[in-house]
């Protein structure tokens, strides 16, 4: 639910044990991301007409904090890819079934979603960032699944509701892609990243109501109910 870095880890310690560890890493990555996009809207306020994010804040902080920032940063990508690699070839060999479930193969998979994500590099955005907003936005078809389903304990969600809220979410991860990435300009001439807000929001006010209606739809009425008992 948090991440699939945590949840790998997640399989090493008792339940209570992994439970207050996701709790206390919510709080911790919030104030993390708060903090590092607070980061990024301080370096726009200060910006010269041209300068990127990093040289803004090579500007600003000078070269130390900044190569902390980096370092940080290729840590980050290092987490990611750990985690995508490995949900990658449980999703293929597990789920999916599509081929035995051995080491050997789960490797062969984790290699061509590198090749795979590699060719990604030569055909549009080559931004780090971008690559953590379409991913993050593609993953939003987990939040109703959370309000509904383990929060609220809904178990008569419709399985159109859940198949909704993905198509809504990757074509949410999709559309930002082609836009930041200059493909398009469907959405005009905004900040790549003001478009990124209107397409989160998009892609959680459809998803969720995909799951409402589908409720809606899956819950019995009252009189049914008393008719039944």
């Amino acid at each position: 639910m948090h991440d699939p870095v945590m949840m790998d880890r997640g399989f090493l310690s008792d339940r209570k044990t992994t439970q207050k560890s996701f709790l206390h890493a919510a709080w911790l990555s919030g104030v993390s991301i708060i903090l590092f996009g607070s980061l990024g809207v301080f370096a726009g306020a200060h910006a010269v007409s041209g300068e990127t994010m990093n040289e803004v804040l090579s500007r600003l902080l000078g070269e130390l904090p900044m190569l902390l920032i980096s370092i940080l940063l290729v840590l980050s990508a290092m987490s990611t890819l750990d985690s995508t690699l490995s949900s990658s070839a449980k999703l293929v060999a597990v789920d999916m079934g599509l081929t035995q479930a051995s080491v050997k193969n789960g490797r062969i998979t984790m290699v061509i979603f590198m090749l795979l994500g590699l060719l990604l590099v030569f055909y549009g955005n080559k931004d780090l960032f971008s690559a953590v907003a379409v991913s993050g936005t593609a993953s939003l078809y987990l939040a109703p699944v959370i309000f509904f389903s383990l929060w609220s304990g809904r178990t008569d969600i419709p399985l159109w509701s859940y198949l909704a809220s993905f198509i809504f979410a990757i074509g949410g991860a999709i559309l930002y892609f082609t836009e930041s990435s200059g493909y398009s300009q469907l959405m005009g001439g905004y900040h790549k990243y003001t478009k990124l807000l209107f397409i989160s929001a998009a892609v959680l006010l459809l998803g969720n109501g995909s799951y409402w209606l589908g409720g809606k739809q899956g819950r019995p009425s009252t009189n049914n109910a008393m008719h039944n008992a």
